[in-house]
């Protein structure tokens, strides 16, 4: 149940990677903002970047992790 639930999981993160973030270097943008404190951002100019980039990558964390938790608990439901 565990493996089907993170392939469940993976395949969401997959599926749902172009619609968030395009191509790898707008993932690796996101990630650039998850890593740089946000005074810096603010002091930059781009505390709203920022916060925009952080919140889509948390977002697509967390629809990943739903897809595979929803997964365990509907096998589970089913097989017990």
């Amino acid at each position: 149940m565990i493996i089907i639930s993170i392939i469940v999981g993976a395949a969401a993160l997959v599926l749902s990677f172009k619609p968030f973030f395009g191509d790898f270097s707008g993932f690796l943008e996101c990630v650039k903002f998850w890593i740089k404190p946000e005074i810096f951002s603010l002091f930059r100019g781009e505390y709203f970047e920022d916060i925009w980039a952080e919140m889509k990558l948390g977002i697509w964390l967390l629809i990943g992790g739903a897809a595979g938790y929803g997964t365990y608990l509907l096998l589970q439901k089913i097989f017990s």
